[in-house]
């Protein structure tokens, strides 16, 4: 069964930043003109607190009465920027497990996706927001990737390059390098064992990839890992000749392991993302001709 019908509700929320002036319109127009889908809007887009949509109490109040609305189907966070690691201590998980229904986000939205599936195991969706996606106009091939993502109830995306080849299977955890790391140490990080790990980032010295990927390495069931995605790592400089190339972080981060990798997946932030499930089982397979995900 696809995701959503035709007609069917979505919010619209802010888990992190929120509009801050910015025009959101054309993706309210997207949604209900072309995808046929009726949006409710969370009444915290407009606030402001700090960098953030209104305080953690208004932000974790506004998606967990997304989640207890029976008529919302599927929930949109608008944008990423910074904030949803605050409040997380706030969201009401049992609510949100009583009532599951889909998270869509990236860039900081990693942090709450990634508490959802630690605590609740409703899956998540990586690699699209509104805001970001639907500026005046949607890519066609985003068009197409959010399109297949809702209405289509079978996926195979091919992308990406085989680092080590490879097949497996098992949830997508992750996103957002450093977002995801924002949940290093706490109760909210997924547990790793027999997960499929899913990474990009966007405006990070190499230097700084470089040693995330450390940090990752040395998380708890690292080394139980069934698989490895790398997105797109885009825009990020190397400040020192010596401090490598992403390429050469990538290297050293899976020189030793032997699950399968992908890099250079078509996700992340950039306008043709794909859009990815995390928390629900996929399979993986990488080889010198062909790279696939399917679900």
């Amino acid at each position: 069964m696809s995701l959503l019908q035709k007609g069917d509700i979505i919010g619209f929320a802010a888990t992190s930043s929120g509009l801050e002036g910015k025009d959101l319109f054309p993706a309210l127009n997207y949604f209900e003109k072309v995808l046929n889908l009726r949006v409710k809007l969370a009444p915290n887009l407009n606030h402001a607190y700090r960098y953030m949509a209104g305080t953690d109490e208004e932000r974790a109040q506004a998606l967990t009465s997304m989640y207890k609305d029976k008529d919302i189907k599927a929930i949109f966070t608008i944008r990423g920027a910074g904030g949803s690691l605050r409040m997380l201590s706030l969201l009401d998980y049992d609510v949100i497990k009583k009532n599951p229904k889909p998270l869509f986000g990236l860039s900081d939205v990693s942090c709450v996706q990634n508490a959802i599936l630690s605590q609740t195991e409703n899956s998540c969706y990586t690699g699209f927001l509104p805001l970001y996606n639907i500026n005046n106009e949607i890519n066609a091939e985003m068009a197409q990737h959010l399109d297949t993502t809702l209405f289509s109830t079978s996926h195979k995306i091919i992308s990406g390059e085989a680092s080590i080849e490879g097949e497996a299977e098992g949830e997508i955890i992750g996103g957002c390098l450093r977002s995801f790391l924002f949940l290093a140490g706490t109760k909210y990080m997924p547990d790793f064992k027999d997960k499929i790990l899913l990474l990009e980032d966007k405006g990070e010295k190499t230097f700084n990839v470089d040693l995330m990927f450390a940090q990752i390495k040395q998380l708890k069931n690292f080394d139980k890992l069934r698989g490895i995605i790398l997105g797109q790592f885009t825009n990020c400089p190397i400040i020192d000749s010596f401090d490598g190339t992403i390429d050469d972080c990538i290297k050293d981060f899976i020189e030793d392991l032997r699950i399968p990798v992908i890099k250079n997946f078509t996700y992340g932030h950039i306008q043709n993302s794909h859009i990815i499930p995390l928390g629900t089982t996929v399979k993986i397979s990488a080889s010198a001709t062909s790279c696939t995900l399917t679900w």
